[in-house]
């Protein structure tokens, strides 16, 4: 199995994909998988990276030993050469993108289109999840508790159906970018909706100040298993900063207790939530699903993370799933799906185009 790990892309958490991707790369290869690292550059252009390369290598204009690649549909990557492109051998895409394309399901689509086998999610569970009010549509239909949430749409008369303050977050997209707390007023919501983040859209919900955060992380491949829960530490807002930027190892790193110590009755309602979750939005991979907790008795689904950062390996490793496992799980999962989802059939056998007439008459 000859293994690409594609990484980076046009998104906000392009850094942190990048983070991701040299881990699982350096895991599987420690592992002893055959990978190749495949960036994806900020201009969405394609680049073949040296196997070596670390996280500074990124970091500016130069990128030695970078190698530009064509991409086809059919085919997937290509060396461009003098004559004719070759193309890279592989069998399966490890998808390391966080946030934008990378993570809403387009990679995916592209790879698919291409003949390429990708890890999950896939489109159609990226999408779902990262689409926070189509997210807490499903929750709600298979009796998951949400935090309300609305729409806003600018130049329009808004009214939420609960008071200020708010939290204001982009709709499409992670928790960690755009998202704004103790919001108190319309106008503030309007200038928040002219942010690159959010022009897409913007939803507000009610502001839970003080309330928890507890993440689990659920698979359904070899067999449905959710991780331990963390709780993580953080002044307010569980941020990007306090996630990726709290210590040299990243995510890993940022403070948290871990498993969270929680009643028995709410450890229950996490693990049953996400595993009702995870059929119902039919993820596969090992999405990472974040709820809040009042302290009490009342739990509340926050998001789902489709490809959390660095897979959230460090939540496996209490239940006893190590990271090469988890990675190879992954591959194996993809392994044994088909490239086209059932519904990319081209079983139309030309009857309508033959009973047509010219299309001017159509148009009459």
């Amino acid at each position: 199995m000859k293994v690409a790990v594609v990484f980076g892309g046009p998104s906000p958490e392009h850094d942190i994909s990048i983070l991701t991707g040299l881990q699982a790369a350096r895991v599987l290869r420690n592992a002893g998988t055959d990978t190749g690292l495949v960036y994806w550059t900020k201009q969405a252009r394609f680049e073949r990276v040296p196997a070596d390369a670390e996280a500074n290598d990124f970091a500016g204009p130069d990128r030695e030993g970078f190698v530009p690649l064509d991409f086809t549909i059919p085919g997937g990557f290509a060396e461009p050469g003098r004559l004719k492109s070759r193309p890279l051998d592989i069998s399966i895409v490890l998808n390391c993108c966080h946030g934008g394309p990378g993570e809403d399901g387009s990679l995916d689509s592209l790879l698919r289109l291409a003949g390429i086998r990708v890890t999950g999610p896939g489109a159609r569970s990226c999408a779902a999840s990262m689409d926070k009010l189509a997210t807490t549509a499903i929750a709600d239909a298979v009796g998951i508790d949400t935090i309300p949430s609305v729409p806003f749409e600018p130049g329009t008369d808004f009214a939420a159906p609960f008071d200020p303050p708010w939290a204001v977050k982009p709709r499409f997209g992670g928790s960690s970018i755009g998202v704004e707390v103790g919001v108190a007023d319309v106008a503030t919501v309007e200038s928040l909706s002219k942010v690159a983040s959010a022009r897409s859209g913007l939803v507000v919900q009610p502001y839970l100040d003080g309330w928890i955060d507890l993440n689990i992380a659920v698979r359904r491949f070899p067999e449905l298993q959710v991780s331990a829960i963390e709780r993580p530490f953080a002044d307010g807002v569980y941020d990007y900063a306090t996630k990726y930027l709290s210590g040299a190892e990243g995510m890993e790193s940022a403070p948290r207790e871990l498993p969270a110590e929680l009643p028995p009755s709410i450890t229950e309602t996490i693990e049953n939530a996400a595993k009702t979750l995870a059929a119902a939005v039919q993820t596969t991979g090992a999405p990472r699903i974040d709820f809040l907790w009042d302290g009490e008795n009342t739990v509340l689904l926050n998001e789902i993370n489709p490809i959390p950062g660095a897979f959230g390996m460090y939540l496996w490793s209490p239940v006893g799933v190590d990271r090469a496992t988890l990675l190879t799980d992954l591959l194996h999962e993809a392994e044994n799906q088909p490239v086209h989802p059932g519904s990319w059939n081209t079983a139309s056998d030309g009857a309508a185009l033959r009973a047509a007439s010219d299309i001017a008459t159509k148009l009459a």
